[in-house]
């Protein structure tokens, strides 16, 4: 934001307020209509509009072309001048023409009267080219004279026109040709005489850019669409015959970016500068090919003009620059110093400069939507006033009932009705249907077949049915990290109404580990005619047999999870519910009461995942010796027990009542969560890798700026012709070739590494997070929601931010305020974390220390998790124990806290109920009897089936 402003001195709207001015629909010229005249304002429009206005600056403003110092002392100072009202007077002509305007020029275009000084106007069509001449009529009556426009002559185009120049083509004297520029880059020349020729330069032309003749040197200037500036001789390209027409530039320089525009000045008698204005750099080339000088613009330039001070003739001729930014400021160069800076009153598409009467050098801009303005740098600053500083203390508490207080008038002011009415408005407008089609095949991608040999993939159609006329279309499907898409994006724009398109991806397993889920969602997104945006959402779930395979059951894991179901699934023998609950691995009439399975890819390892039904099939356990395997195989199997899950389609969408009314009515629970430092280890794990891959990129920078040091240095000595030299600067050069290469198989092997432990640890938070939302008698609320809302995301690190810095704040307010605090830890500790601000504090020189936020982290949520399973173990064991309360569940704010996470007293209860189990094989029971002990959520006697052997156990 600019301190001084550009001041108003004349304004006005032209006819057409929309949105069809450019830079080329601007052009101040002196038209000599009559003695004495300052220049006209010509505008031309895309709607054909074309208007020339000649600002007056009234009577009471001071003139200040006069040299008499104390006249214009008398009239008043020039920094005071007044803004000046719109007359009827100023518009000299308005004419709509009957097609769109892309150019106008003025000069001598005609050869009928040499010693007639009005200049004509060459309007630029898309298809094309006319010459105009102003007539003024003298009136008869009071209104006055008034102009007309006449055409001289036009010429038809052959291909759409791009831009417009012109000049003293050839170095003749008193009379101008036009040269046209098409959009496929070719040239065609007119001359007075009717001549007409077309040309085509040396190089492709895919993108037109501007097109400027040097005067001086009788020369052509333009961008190749290489962003290469090439100078091309007009002899050369007039003179071409047929069969050779294409000749290379005298000289060519790279500029590196494209050119939104191009301006040619003449400063002395000797040179002429080329004046580039790209999307990032100011550059100023003379007529020869050398750079002047290049200005580095830290801002988004919209358009610029330059003009000379002065006469190129005389030593005190100055180049001056004005660009004008997106942001709407106006800065004035001299060469590549600034000079001035000028905050703009709109942001225009075209500045000029013109003699108007009363104001010479006045700036002239265009707005995208015809406002036209005069305008002058003013001295009038903006002044600004620095707020005063909020010192008031930062107190949680007051902020915490601030929020809350936001939070009800955002409730407030939110009519949950205008969401369901909008949700139903896009579910009738947009049909969108999602399912897995036919039966997974042998995976034919070549990233994955070289690693996952006996991977497969299945086929998902995407249907969309659209009933009213769309102007966007986006399906987007998002799927685990672990799984791969054949193509996750679709875009579609001015969709037609009642249409109805079917899309076919292919998903399969891309990286050696199984995933945290198995969810595939589509996301389709769409745009309205009236630019209302709506978003629907489609989830399906996966086969089994992608990931997963059967194996030889395990008799003892690390890791165990107990499930337990009311009502028991239904079954016809005794140990087939596995063999109903998952078909696809276990042979058909197989009684097996125990199934493991292990990934496809890399089941050789040992790794898998154990499934036991106890005898009444009441209870199941989950076992396992690796916590990312389990998560998938555990939500399979809640899933098929509530009936969620069809094993047949594999989809995740409730359409059938019945299947609602089954998940409603089975209660899955699950007894106990797993131990914490299987998370605090992998979270450990992920950050030694992140802190790896960091490291080597730095190493990988060192390396490479070593390389661009030996180069520089091979460059020298070989322009010094040192060929002693060269030997020991080549044999750097391969040494550092070696280890950079070295560095860079490094870091991806270590960036696979890291994306194969963030997806281990999506799935370990995605176990945790199963085992809290069907933990027995966990109590709801929403700081249990929360919780399991924590845990239930991605892991993903950006360029800036680990997981773990962006996770602290969310687990330290969690364990710093609700009910899951605890009173004598929040009494005990500081407001804040001294080792985590002087470790951690980021500087330019040193990196922030990743290590320090997962400390942090680890602690805090092993303190958090840790207080949640005492929480849930104390509302387990009041309800066994049978106190005296006759409360059947515990309430989860009003429980004491314990101070620590007691593992020891979990391994004796595992103790205790391996020596259950073990009296309990022993022991005979009739049938009746078992199945009512099973039932019972407080048995003591395990029902698991004890095998002695390994070889014992089902297949």
């Amino acid at each position: 934001m600019s301190l001084f402003k550009v001041r108003n001195w004349w304004k006005t709207q032209c006819p057409t307020i929309e949105p069809a001015y450019d830079s080329f629909s601007l052009h101040c010229a002196r038209l000599c209509i009559e003695e004495g005249e300052k220049d006209s304002l010509v505008v031309g429009s895309h709607s054909g509009q074309l208007c020339i206005y000649r600002p007056s600056g009234g009577t009471n403003l001071p003139d200040l072309d006069g040299e008499d110092d104390e006249q214009g002392s008398a009239n008043g100072s020039a920094n005071e001048l007044a803004e000046n009202v719109f007359q009827h007077a100023d518009v000299i002509l308005e004419v709509q023409l009957p097609l769109p305007v892309l150019g106008v020029s003025s000069g001598k275009f005609t050869t009928t009267n040499k010693t007639d000084p009005r200049l004509q106007l060459a309007v630029l069509h898309p298809m094309k080219l006319c010459i105009y001449q102003l007539v003024t009529v003298d009136g008869l009556a009071d209104h006055g004279d008034h102009t007309r426009l006449v055409t001289l002559y036009d010429h038809a185009l052959s291909k759409p026109a791009f831009s417009l120049c012109h000049g003293p083509f050839g170095g003749v004297k008193g009379r101008d040709f036009l040269c046209v520029q098409h959009l496929d880059g070719s040239l065609r020349f007119f001359e007075q005489d009717g001549i007409s020729y077309e040309r085509t330069l040396a190089t492709d032309r895919y993108i037109p850019a501007p097109l400027h003749y040097v005067p001086r040197v009788d020369c052509f200037v333009t961008v190749a669409p290489s962003w290469v500036l090439e100078c091309y001789r007009y002899q050369d390209v007039a003179e071409a015959l047929e069969t050779l027409r294409r000749h290379d530039p005298i000289w060519a320089l790279c500029i590196g970016e494209y050119a939104l525009d191009l301006q040619v000045h003449q400063i002395s008698n000797t040179e002429s500068v080329i004046v580039i204005l790209g999307e990032n750099n100011l550059l100023c080339v003379s007529d020869t090919g050398k750079v002047r000088f290049i200005k580095k613009l830290d801002y988004s330039p919209v358009c610029f003009h330059s003009f000379v001070t002065g006469w190129y003739w005389e030593p005190g001729a100055r180049l001056m620059l004005a660009v004008v930014s997106e942001s709407g400021s106006l800065l004035l160069y001299e060469n590549d110093q600034i000079i001035w800076s000028a905050q703009l009153g709109h942001v225009p598409v075209a500045i000029g400069r013109a003699n108007v009467a009363g104001l010479p050098g006045a700036l002239v801009t265009l707005g995208p939507t015809g406002a036209l303005a005069v305008g002058y740098l003013g001295s009038e600053p903006q002044l600004f006033r620095v707020p005063a500083l909020n010192l008031a203390p930062f107190e949680i508490a007051r902020c915490q009932k601030e929020l809350l207080e936001l939070e009800r008038e955002i409730r407030a002011g939110v009519d949950p009705s205008d969401a369901s009415i909008a949700n139903a408005a896009a579910e009738r407008d947009v049909q969108l249907e999602v399912a897995i089609q036919g039966e997974p095949v042998p995976c034919t991608e070549q990233q994955v077949t070289g690693l996952l040999s006996s991977s497969e993939m299945c086929q998902l159609s995407v249907t969309v049915r659209v009933e009213p006329k769309l102007e966007m279309l986006q399906l987007t499907v998002a799927t685990d990290q672990a799984i791969g898409c054949s193509k996750d994006a679709f875009l579609f724009r001015d969709v037609a109404a009642h249409s109805t398109e079917r899309f076919d991806v292919w998903l399969y397993q891309a990286v050696p580990t199984l995933p945290a889920s198995r969810t595939a969602t589509v996301y389709c997104s769409y745009t309205s005619k009236q630019g209302i945006t709506r978003v629907l959402e489609r989830s399906v779930l996966l086969p089994v047999r992608l990931f997963l395979k059967p194996a030889q059951p395990s008799k003892e894991a690390q890791h165990k999870l107990t499930l337990t179901v009311v009502p028991p699934p239904a079954q016809h023998t005794a140990g087939s519910v596995l063999g109903r609950l998952f078909p696809e691995f276990a042979p058909e009439g197989s009684s097996a009461s125990a199934l493991a399975l292990q990934p496809v890819a890399g089941g050789g390892d040992g790794r898998k995942v154990t499934i036991v039904a106890a005898k009444s099939t009441n209870r199941f356990r989950v076992q396992s010796d690796e916590l990312g395997l389990m998560a998938l195989v555990l939500e399979c199997l809640i899933g098929r027990l509530q009936g969620r899950e069809s094993v047949g389609h594999a989809t995740e969408q409730d359409e059938a009542a019945g299947r609602k009314d089954t998940s409603s009515r089975v209660q899955v629970t699950i007894g106990g969560v797993p131990s914490v430092s299987g998370l605090i280890r992998s979270l450990q794990v992920h950050c030694d890798l992140r802190k790896a891959v960091k490291q080597l990129e730095t190493d990988l920078e060192i390396a490479t700026g070593q390389m661009r040091l030996f180069e520089r240095r091979f460059v020298v000595k070989l322009q010094e012709r040192s060929l002693r030299a060269l030997d020991g600067i080549l044999l750097l050069l391969k040494r550092n070739h070696t280890a950079v290469a070295k560095v860079c198989l490094q870091i991806k092997t270590m960036r696979q590494k890291l994306k194969l432990a963030q997806i281990d640890l999506t799935a370990i938070l995605r176990l945790f997070h199963l085992c809290y939302s069907h933990a027995a008698n966990a109590p709801g609320g929403k700081y249990l929601e929360h919780l399991t809302a924590l845990l239930a995301h991605s892991v993903l690190d950006s360029t800036e931010q680990s997981y773990e810095e962006m996770m602290l704040p969310v687990v330290r307010f969690l364990h710093q305020t609700g009910p899951l605090k605890n009173s004598t830890e929040q009494s005990e500790a500081t407001p804040f974390d001294e080792e985590f601000f002087y470790t951690a504090k980021q500087t330019d020189r040193d990196p922030v220390d990743l290590s320090a936020h997962s400390q942090l982290l680890q602690g805090q949520l092993q303190r958090l998790l840790g207080r949640v399973n005492d929480r849930i173990t104390a509302a387990t064991t009041a309800r066994t124990s049978g106190s005296g309360s006759g409360r059947n569940s515990v309430d989860f704010e009003d429980q004491p806290l314990p101070e620590a996470h007691n593992e020891e007293a979990e391994e004796e209860e595992e103790e205790e109920n391996e020596k259950g189990q073990n009296e309990e094989a022993n022991r005979p029971t009739d049938g009746s009897a078992g199945v009512e002990e099973f039932a019972q959520l407080n048995a003591t006697a395990s029902e698991w089936v004890n095998y002695e052997k390994m070889s014992d156990l089902p297949l």
